[in-house]
């Protein structure tokens, strides 16, 4: 094991980077050059679990994003296999499946999105405050 780092030299950011970036506390730990109870002290902080659940949602938004910005290519892939008159009636069988699936998932999310958006620009008191 390398050699341990005082405990209050640490910042939760090299902390929470270390967590993100390993299997276990321990490996954290082993990382940032700490004990693991440091790392399970700093968790016992509202603080820090605020952050390293920032940090959390971060990663996933970032994923989601990354993910959203490439369902057009995902989705011209399917109607490519589907397309596809030398592939394999089942594989194509299959690509259609996918499609229709996840066109009704699309609308049903897009529907709620679009319900959403409505209520949110309605007025707030019950009325229109500038009309009064």
């Amino acid at each position: 094991m390398s050699e341990k780092r005082n405990n209050t030299a640490v910042s939760n950011e090299e902390i929470i980077a270390a967590l993100l970036n390993s299997g276990s506390i321990q490996q954290a730990a082993e990382a940032a050059g700490i004990a693991p109870r440091t790392i399970y002290d700093r968790m016992g902080t509202r603080e820090f679990r605020a952050a390293y659940s920032a940090a959390k949602s971060d990663i996933i938004r970032q994923a989601v994003f990354s993910m959203c910005g490439n369902i057009a290519a995902a989705v011209n892939v399917i109607i490519g296999i589907m397309n596809n008159e030398e592939n394999p009636a089942g594989t194509r069988l299959a690509a259609a499946k996918l499609l229709l699936d996840n066109a009704g998932k699309f609308t049903d999310r897009l529907t709620e999105a679009d319900k959403t958006t409505a209520e949110m620009a309605e007025p707030a008191f019950g009325f229109d405050v500038n009309k009064l």
